[in-house]
């Protein structure tokens, strides 16, 4: 056999697995493949130097990996937002709309949503050179070697006089186990005396990350492409044109997907995949709407974390009764005590549900459930679980629930709360003006608008709720408060897992975040613990004096304030550029920065002041270098440092999109009026903000003043 006669048996070998394991129409029969396989199989044997990592013999890796690396996505991998009604899908039209008001009618993509694990694949020159999970959507763990196992995925794209082979391509899409083939690996898991698979998900998940990819291979896994990432070599014009091409290239796609005009061809499109959704061969919690011009997609946007552009559409929420074992309460990292119902174990929505939130005292009061009690469990796609009805006909002697006056974790006294509304009334407390989640916000409000024109009054009507008073003396506070502390979205301490930190405590090595960086100080104590060598033990401090050069925002994230999650401390940084400046923020900085509402700030504020949370950052921030964010140059953030509001009923274009363009070029984008504001941009109806602004001399533009103001900056300001 010549090189040419083996580039020619890899290709047609290739040909016929697309044929079979993508389009599930085999040209050829068994034995003849085996056959075309033996000969090639000989052939490299004979000629090892030949062979190449993109040869069907080579999909099976040969050393087990000893871990996974990560890999930072070039584009972030985005989730989506979820609509369950039909209401909710109108709404959904309505804001395309708004983004979209030159445009009468655009086309939607619809498809099933996979119930599987999103993998990402890249291609160079046509090989597949990486596999990806999804990760976290900005970075994931380099899976290569298993998706390699996996028949339906090329591991060189089908050459085709349609299309030239582009030089970068990488595709998004869905891992998954058909119903049949899950049912039979499952089977045989029994037969061997191994441990059996909750639902297919889970199946494929924790298949794409043993670290044996022959133990990979092992697995029914399938493939179905619904996106991609970066591309160089070749043009897509909407999504249509999308799946059409890749389809050329040999990448498997969804043979149920459609195309659709208007919000009633989407429901016609979801009501027909419902109704067919048993005869549907592997699980789908859904349908998914997408724009299918890439034009439009880049004109309607994306938020931080999904599209603007696509929705997933959730089936109705699934039910199943079981009874309760026991009710306990659970500590959290604030020190909140949540009532935790134990449930026989029940399958809901494709999961095994043993554990259930009752969320608050208000909540265990109003359904009153009990120990041996039936209750009726509801899952709604990723929902959590929730109890939504006991069912006390059946209900014997069991005792009430008895609210616990001691932690249950370290005996020290619980506190009952019960939150507050702030109301502020006219002066003559006969009518109310506003309503705010806390005193803090109610405040800073009266201070804004003349306290001596308002009462404020405190009504005690929310849910109640319990909290450990030993703060982080308790060690399910520490314990939560660290596990969050070292995540990959925190410190991304490799090696300090759940299990080793509660090790840590129970020695007394750990007291807060500050005693990480101090643990090499009991080096020779860890390494004569159980579990634990020279090797892991140094591994595990080079971690951590790794982790010590960490970004402003990832450390913000990592101190767990309430609300502030991974936007809200990219937000912060950029606006604060130093960590003390944050932490001595007042309420009005707070409330000008992006996205940080009265409540947020008043979640800050009350963080700082904490007096264990300032004793411990005293001795946590000397361990730290904490870095300053990248800031632009000014050429290219011609708005820097401009405080903008905007205010009435804009016509051409939406609020959010006029507020990210301006943040983009620098601006600050308030929700209020003060003397620091610099401009406002009014539209129709403007009302108590055009005033104050006219009152304190701010200049005013109108929207059809905006493109020109962004051209030319300096002539308004």
């Amino acid at each position: 056999m010549s090189i040419e006669d083996y580039e020619k048996l890899k290709n047609i070998i290739r040909s016929h697995d697309y044929n079979y394991y993508v389009l599930d129409d085999p040209e050829i029969t068994d034995i003849e493949y085996d056959n075309l396989f033996r000969s090639l199989i000989e052939f490299e044997n004979k000629n090892p130097s030949f062979i190449t990592s993109d040869s069907p013999t080579q999909r099976v890796g040969i050393t087990p990996s000893s871990g996974f690396t990560t890999y930072t996505h070039k584009k972030q991998m985005l989730s989506l937002s979820n609509v369950f009604s039909k209401d909710e899908l109108d709404e959904f039209f309505v804001r395309l709309k708004k983004r979209l008001p030159d445009i009468n009618e655009f086309d939607i993509l619809c498809e099933p949503k996979m119930d599987g694990a999103a993998v990402s694949l890249i291609y160079k020159n046509g090989i597949l050179v990486k596999g990806v999970t999804r990760g976290d959507g900005s970075v994931g763990e380099d899976i290569t070697s298993n998706i390699k196992t996996i028949k339906s995925i090329p591991q060189k794209i089908l050459l085709t006089n349609k299309l030239a082979t582009p030089s970068y391509l990488e595709i998004r899409g869905e891992v998954f186990i058909s119903k049949n083939d899950f049912i039979k690996l499952n089977q045989n898991a029994i037969k061997n005396d191994e441990k059996t698979f909750a639902n297919p998900r889970n199946a494929a998940a924790g298949s794409l990350r043993q670290l044996d990819p022959s133990i990979t291979s092992k697995r029914p896994l399938s493939f179905i492409a619904h996106g991609f990432g970066e591309c160089d070599g070749i043009n897509f014009t909407g999504l249509d044109d999308f799946f059409y091409k890749i389809s050329l290239l040999g990448l498997p796609v969804n043979k149920l997907n459609r195309l659709v005009r208007s919000a009633s061809g989407c429901l016609d499109y979801y009501e027909e995949i419902l109704n067919n959704r048993e005869t549907i061969p592997y699980d789908i919690d859904g349908v998914v709407y997408k724009l299918n011009s890439f034009d439009y997609q880049l004109r309607v946007g994306e938020i931080s974390r999904s599209p603007r552009w696509a929705i997933a559409h959730k089936f109705p929420a699934e039910e199943a009764s079981t009874v309760i074992k026991d009710i306990q309460f659970q500590v959290g990292r604030t020190g909140t005590l949540t009532p935790v119902a134990k449930l026989k174990p029940v399958v809901v929505g494709g999961v095994t549900v043993s554990n259930c939130t009752l969320h608050n005292i208000d909540e265990l009061e109003r359904l009153d459930p009990r120990i041996g009690d039936t209750v009726i469990i509801r899952r709604a796609g990723d929902v959590i679980p929730q109890i939504v009805k006991v069912a006390k006909s059946n209900r014997f002697k069991a005792e009430k629930v008895t609210i616990p006056k001691k932690c249950p974790t370290c005996y020290s006294d619980v506190v009952q709360f019960n939150a507050s509304d702030w109301s502020i009334y006219d002066k003559n407390n006969s009518k109310k003006i506003k309503t705010f989640g806390s005193k803090l916000e109610a405040e800073y409000y009266l201070i804004s608008n003349g306290k001596e024109e308002f009462i404020l009054k405190e009504i005690k009507n929310k849910a109640a709720f319990i909290k450990c008073s030993s703060n982080y003396s308790c060690p399910d506070i520490l314990r939560g408060n660290l596990i969050h502390f070292v995540s990959r979205k925190a410190l991304d301490i490799e090696g300090l897992g759940q299990e080793i930190i509660n090790t840590f405590i129970k020695e007394g090595f750990i007291k807060d975040q500050a005693d990480i960086f101090k643990l090499h100080i009991h080096k020779s104590e860890l390494e004569k613990m159980n579990g634990f060598g020279k090797k892991s033990i140094n591994n595990l401090l080079d971690a951590i004096d790794k982790s010590r050069n960490i970004d402003l925002s990832k450390f913000i994230y990592s101190l767990g304030i309430p609300e502030v999650g991974e936007a809200t401390s990219r937000n912060l940084a950029t606006n604060f550029l130093i960590f003390d400046a944050i932490r001595l923020a007042s309420f009005e900085d707070l409330i000008e920065v992006e996205d940080i509402g009265s409540k947020v700030a008043a979640n800050i504020i009350s963080f700082f002041k904490n007096k264990d949370i300032k004793n411990i950052l005293d001795k946590l921030v000397p361990e730290l270098s904490i870095n300053k964010p990248e800031i632009s140059s000014n050429a290219e953030m011609p708005l820097k440092g401009i405080l903008i509001v905007l205010t009435g009923k804009l016509e051409t274009f939406s609020r959010d999109e006029i507020k990210e363009n301006l943040i983009a070029l620098g601006a600050k984008v308030a929700s209020s009026v003060s003397k620091k504001t610099n401009l406002v941009i009014a539209g129709d109806k403007a009302g108590s903000k055009l005033k104050k602004a006219n009152e304190l001399g701010i200049n005013v533009i109108t929207e059809k003043d905006y493109q020109d103001f962004i051209n030319e900056p300096k002539k308004y300001i």
